[in-house]
């Protein structure tokens, strides 16, 4: 749920509202298009071959089919776009304060990637909107929020349709948070939870997607024991099979920061871009200095392996 769902499902959302609203010249498609790249081909391959009914998932995970299918519908009802707002989520959790929980380097670095990516969208906004009345005025804008509040995030079960998207959008305020908010879920946030995949799962017995039997309930269990309760020879190859191809970074990847079809030509833009790939350099330099520190540490948001866009 917080992989797929949070990330992959919900950036094709956007990314469908915005080609099915937005035209090419708008700034907000121009500001968002980056980050919706190769992301439905690859929902597409997963849907057809990982979880799909009796794909690997299925085959993998000791809930099954009917599990999975139940963990989509749950997850599917209780989401909110907002999950993957850092700032939000971290406050909400009561994980955002250093000093009560120091070490939480997820949150660190989110922060920082979140406060950089929100100063480079506001300048934008700011360029493109006077105020909130240009903002409400913008039609094809305001049909593109209805469209995702509506037909990208559905209620169901329950559920009220948006999930948390609204369906208008009345303040440069709000179109500033949520297309920040897309920006990080395509980038930092499936970076974060993706690229770790192989680390934590390629030796199975740290993360097993099952178990064959119940663990033990009396001690004196043996190697045989351990053996028998984790997944076969074959569930272990795909486990770790499957966590190393997901942890693979596209051969043509493009990572944050990097505009290589330049969209925007205004003079102005182009400054805010060059404020936005500065900001990303001081946050890679407060990265590793403060991993040279650390026996384990930890590179899954440093900007340079942050990719733009949902491409594993």
């Amino acid at each position: 749920a917080t992989h797929y769902l949070s990330c992959h499902a919900a950036m094709e959302a956007y990314g469908m509202g915005t080609m099915r609203n937005l035209p090419s010249p708008h700034p907000i498609f121009k500001l968002l298009h980056p980050h919706f790249r190769y992301t439905m081909a690859i929902n597409c391959r997963a849907r057809a071959s990982l979880i799909n009914d009796g794909g690997i998932i299925d085959r993998l995970f000791a809930i099954g089919g009917e599990g999975r299918r139940e963990l989509m519908r749950r997850g599917g009802t209780a989401y909110n776009i907002h999950l993957t707002n850092i700032k939000r989520n971290t406050k909400e959790r009561g994980v955002d304060d250093p000093k009560t929980l120091p070490g939480y380097y997820y949150r660190d670095d989110g922060l920082k990637l979140w406060n950089a990516m929100e100063s480079y969208v506001r300048d934008i906004v700011n360029d493109f909107y006077k105020d909130d009345a240009e903002v409400k005025g913008d039609s094809e804008l305001q049909m593109w929020a209805d469209d995702i509040h509506t037909n990208g995030f559905p209620g169901y079960h329950g559920a009220e349709d948006g999930h948390g998207f609204p369906k208008q959008i009345d303040s440069k305020e709000t179109l500033i948070e949520l297309c920040t908010l897309i920006m990080f879920t395509g980038s930092a946030q499936h970076s974060a939870v993706n690229f770790g995949q192989y680390e934590i799962n390629g030796f199975v017995p740290n993360c097993p997607p099952g178990m064959r039997r119940p663990p033990p309930t009396k001690r004196g269990a043996d190697y045989q024991d351990l053996l028998e309760i984790l997944p076969g020879k074959l569930a272990s190859f795909l486990t770790i099979s499957v966590g190393s191809a997901l942890s693979q970074y596209s051969p043509d990847e493009i990572f944050l920061g990097s505009f290589p079809a330049k969209r925007f030509t205004e003079h102005k833009v182009q400054r805010y871009i060059q404020q936005f790939q500065k900001a990303l350099d001081d946050i890679t330099g407060d990265i590793e200095k403060r991993n040279k520190t650390l026996d384990v540490p930890y590179k899954y948001l440093l900007p340079s392996r942050v990719t733009n866009s949902i491409t594993a």
